[in-house]
């Protein structure tokens, strides 16, 4: 895939709309990617472990 921005000349120009929308729609959908695998990961440990810690109380007694 060829690199867009080195089509822009120097000094810097303003990056064309459509390819400032294209990079903040790849940054969201990475954003939404590691909010849901934080999601599930890191609450799913905690839930697998407080599981595990009442089964233990439970067969203690």
């Amino acid at each position: 895939m060829e690199n867009p921005f080195k089509k822009l000349v120097h000094p810097p120009k303003e990056a064309p709309p459509e390819m400032k929308k294209h990079v903040m729609n790849d940054i969201s959908a990475f954003k939404l990617f590691v909010e849901l695998g934080s999601l599930f990961s890191f609450n799913y440990a905690k839930a697998a472990e407080a599981f595990f810690k009442k089964n233990e109380h439970k067969n203690k007694k």
